[in-house]
């Protein structure tokens, strides 16, 4: 089974008047099965999730946080963990640090700007700066355990967790969205050297590209 890459090379704008954002990953992408395939089929499924928007934001008032946290409809978490669904995903970075991430739809650092003083909140925009990969399926634990020392197993690192470690020598942050779900981000300057290696480590379980 195999896909046109070209569909996935530009993606939709935020605006009529903004620039259409290429994936960091189209040019090297290849759909398909690929690897040690058996007749269940696959046991791995690996996208990218593209075009994302992902704001850093940074706040120390509690009272602000909760007004964020009410204009944006999802609770911000604490301690490794996250909140949320596809359409809108909060992940705890560390102390008064927070990652939102929803699809490129609309421009959420002037949603949020507009709303809130500047000197009370702080915002990056990361969205050109970050390339994220979905893992799932039933070795998807395996896979990470190739890559990373942190304790994968489901009963320490279970759906809403998320993580800031190395992963195949690169940093990254690792969402579990469900028990064999995972989002991962990496610097796109690294994007390719992850795929890569990703792809490598996947191919003794057997993989899908979609």
């Amino acid at each position: 089974m195999t896909r046109n890459p070209s569909a996935y090379m530009t993606e939709v704008n935020t605006s009529k008047n903004s620039l259409r954002r290429q994936s960091g990953l189209a040019h090297v992408i290849n759909y398909g099965q690929f690897g040690n395939v058996t007749l269940n089929g696959p046991s791995l499924f690996i996208c990218e999730r593209h075009p994302l928007t992902i704001l850093q934001l940074d706040t120390n008032k509690s009272k602000t946080l909760t007004d964020i946290s009410n204009l944006l409809n999802v609770e911000f978490p604490h301690t490794n963990t996250c909140n949320g669904d596809d359409k809108r995903r909060i992940l705890w970075l560390g102390p008064n640090r927070w990652l939102i991430v929803e699809p490129e739809h609309e421009c959420l650092q002037t949603l949020i700007k507009n709303e809130f003083n500047s000197s009370e909140v702080f915002l990056t925009d990361l969205s050109h700066g970050k390339s994220t990969v979905r893992l799932r399926g039933r070795k998807a634990r395996d896979v990470l355990m190739k890559g990373s020392g942190v304790d994968w197993h489901l009963n320490s690192f279970g759906a809403d967790y998320c993580a800031h470690t190395k992963l195949f020598d690169l940093a990254a942050t690792v969402d579990c969205r469900d028990i064999d779900v995972f989002d991962i981000y990496i610097a796109r300057g690294f994007a390719e050297d992850f795929w890569g290696t990703l792809m490598d480590a996947a191919a003794e379980f057997g993989y899908q590209v979609d």
